[in-house]
């Protein structure tokens, strides 16, 4: 299920009340996989060629699947599966799993999300989000119909499969990969055409662990080892944290939770690890009762000060002071077998958490489940000091490094730079700096039409060639020991349209609008939207993804509970001192140019319990795409104070690291805007407005013995 979809209708993420009397749940059916889908442009309802080479073949992943379907040594079962579902995701839901875990790639040669439906006998078909459909379509073979997981007149999975079993047959999957919500949706909407849906774990992983084409075989899952998150930026020892998650077991009755989340495990336990590819996270389980923490992690995941902080060694008996650490795999029979426990919160998915897999879920029996929302969720999101300084401290450093690259790129726009060339630009010149750890999503450039589409992603095929005729939107983040950064920036190299500077304009005017925004503390966060859309709401333009939502300290650049979006009305969850949140307004103008700005803000308190906002990111904009004669007075200050932060935050960082051409651009991308009023009475000097290099040598001694 897409974010998009899941904004629509996932549960509501309001905390419940501490004394609420636990929810009712329904008792699970094996399980759905529902894709929502919206309106598309795009239509195709055609059906895979008659004839396809890789269809017909014997020994491709596709082939080979096919061959399983029908062989009792892989099925365990006397009777074969007429179609096979492939979920993209892993165990814990993830939403980009690592390179070990991407079966629906092996299977298809699709690495983005979706799910697949293959038949025993002919026939394959790929679901993915409306923004993937022509990529997907570029990439995988004429075997497979990729189909608009997003368009309601296309065929759900349920429907493919069921227009060709007929009214009888088996359809297998993997229960692991999938949410509780798609297992039971699509296991009903099989049922309902005579069809059972069947949890056929491993069957894949079998497949893939035997493939003997060396371009195919199954990357090796990492083996770094998972390491204590640094004390000085968790602020709470992993026992405290363990305090509050029982107290919020206790406020709703029940006597454990399953925590499947990978960054809720990597939060709990104060742990960091290198099991994905875009956050420093452990590949574990963790069960938190009233009376013991277990965790359920692959062999040889926790190194040795993992293991003594945690106390696993001698935790034998019941100790609310230790940790018991079991086999990754264990944790399916030990929920089956559990009767200590007579309440088991198993979490409900959320707008990004998607919650337990159906396999968790029916582990439990049916009369010890509570679906709810995870409370560690809120506890996560809410970031004490010592987490709001590392996260700050990231974005100091992300700062410097994008400051660089930006600087870099100016003098290498004549040089043959394309997309994919940005991209990789940016995601070394990170690197260069102290505590990084890697990307926190892929790293995007966007130049010319295909900024106007927002969820482009450049490749061999459609990378353009950047010019000075056109804007490029560069969308990236950065995992670093502290804090975890994303921001995007849109520049242009050469003279911009006047089209193009009151799209940037406008854009701009709703950052400031969110940023210098004040609410009251009780104002769901979701209400927040139409003051940051309002400016290009004005100008007839709106954008088709949330203004913003919560981002991980050095864990998920996404997470639960904040979601500033005005089309759906279910998560209502206010906001909160110490958030840190996106704030990404957009304009897209189709076949022409795009214009995105993104930056994180900080959650901060204000007087008579409101609430307000302070930048986290501070990287410069693009001067030459601002139309001061469109900014008010207020919107000027507030661009003048970000630029001041700017100046007095960045600029001794650059100059202590020796980077002073980068201070200088600094310098000259921050200069102090004027009114409209005083601009009109300067226009005449035609002198360009620059940061004079005597005062700003000034500047940077004055900064040197602040800051030293």
């Amino acid at each position: 299920m897409t974010v998009k979809a899941r904004l629509r209708r996932h549960a509501a993420v309001n905390r419940p009340a501490p004394h609420a009397s636990p929810p009712t749940t329904t008792p699970m059916v094996p399980l759905p996989t529902v894709i929502p889908r919206t309106t598309s442009a795009h239509v195709e309802l055609a059906t895979a060629p008659e004839a396809c080479a890789d269809g017909l073949g014997t020994s491709s992943p596709l082939a080979r699947l096919r061959s399983a379907m029908k062989n009792t040594s892989y099925t365990q079962q006397n009777a074969f599966f007429g179609a096979f579902v492939v979920f993209y995701t892993d165990e814990h839901l993830s939403e980009d799993p690592s390179p070990f875990e991407r079966r629906l790639q092996y299977i298809s040669g699709w690495g983005g999300a979706g799910a697949g439906a293959v038949l025993a006998e002919g026939g394959a078909a790929l679901w993915v989000p409306a923004g993937d459909v022509r990529r997907a379509r570029e990439t995988v073979t004429c075997a497979w119909l990729v189909i608009d997981a997003d368009d309601p007149r296309q065929p759900t999975i349920a429907q493919w499969i069921g227009e060709r079993l007929g009214r009888s047959g088996r359809v297998g999957g993997d229960a692991r990969l999938a949410s509780m919500d798609e297992w039971q949706d699509l296991s009903a909407d099989l049922q309902r055409r005579g069809l059972q849906l069947v949890h056929i774990p491993t069957l894949v992983d079998q497949l893939w662990n035997d493939e003997m084409d060396p371009e195919l075989k199954r990357p090796e899952f990492s083996k770094i080892v998972a390491n204590l998150h640094n004390a000085e930026y968790t602020g709470v020892s992993w026992r405290d944290k363990v305090t509050m998650v029982r107290a919020e077991l206790r406020a709703v009755g029940v006597d454990a939770m399953v925590v499947t989340a990978l960054d809720e495990v990597a939060w709990l336990l104060n742990v960091r690890g290198r099991d994905l590819p875009h956050a420093p996270l452990l590949k574990a389980f963790v069960v938190v009762s009233l009376q013991d923490v277990r965790v359920y992690a692959p062999p040889g995941k926790l190194s040795m000060p993992v293991r003594e902080v945690l106390a696993v060694y001698n935790c034998y008996t019941t100790n609310v002071n230790c940790t018991k650490v079991n086999d990754y795999t264990a944790i399916y029979t030990d929920l089956r077998r559990s009767n200590e426990w007579m309440k088991i919160l198993i979490p409900a998915p959320g707008t990004f958490q998607r919650g337990a897999s159906a396999a968790i879920a029916q582990s439990v029996p049916p009369a010890k489940r509570q679906v709810q929302l995870s409370p560690i969720i809120y506890l996560k999101a809410q970031k004490n000091m010592d987490e709001a300084k590392g996260m700050r401290r990231a974005h100091l450093r992300d700062a410097v490094a994008m400051c660089t690259l930006l600087s870099y790129l100016e003098g290498m726009v004549k040089k043959g730079l394309d997309e994919l060339s940005v991209a990789t630009k940016v995601d070394i010149t990170r690197a260069t700096q102290a505590g990084y750890v890697g990307v926190s999503m892929k790293t995007r450039a966007a130049f010319g039409p295909n900024g106007a589409d927002p969820d482009y992603l450049a490749t061999n095929m459609t990378r353009r060639r950047i010019f000075t005729n056109s804007t490029l939107v560069i969308r990236s983040g950065g995992q670093y020991d502290e804090g975890t950064t994303v921001v995007t920036r849109t520049v242009h190299y050469g003279i911009p349209s006047r089209e193009e500077r009151k799209a940037y304009t406008t854009v701009l005017r709703s950052l400031a609008a969110l940023a210098s925004l004040q609410t009251p503390a009780l104002l769901p966060a979701a209400h927040v939207d139409p003051v940051a859309r309002a400016p290009l709401w004005a100008a007839k333009q709106d954008y088709p993804y949330p203004t913003g939502h919560g981002v991980g300290a050095a864990l998920n650049r996404r997470e639960d509970p904040v979601v500033i979006d005005y089309r759906q009305d279910t998560n209502l969850h206010t906001l909160k001192e110490g958030y840190f949140i996106t704030a990404e307004p957009a304009w897209y103008e189709a076949g022409k140019f795009g214009v995105r700005l993104g930056n994180i803000v900080e959650v901060v308190p204000k007087p008579r319990e409101y609430l307000g906002f302070q930048e986290a990111t501070m990287l410069p904009f693009e001067p030459k795409l601002i139309d001061r004669s469109m900014l008010t007075e207020y919107e000027i200050n507030w661009l003048n104070s970000y630029n001041t932060r700017i100046r007095t935050t960045v600029g001794p960082e650059l100059s202590s690291q020796g980077l002073m051409d980068v201070f200088y651009w600094m310098m000259n991308k921050t200069v102090h805007v004027e009114s409209p009023a005083r601009m009109r009475k300067n226009i005449n000097s035609g002198q360009p407005e620059v940061y004079p290099l005597g005062v700003a040598v000034v500047f940077t001694i004055a900064c040197s013995l602040i800051f030293s």
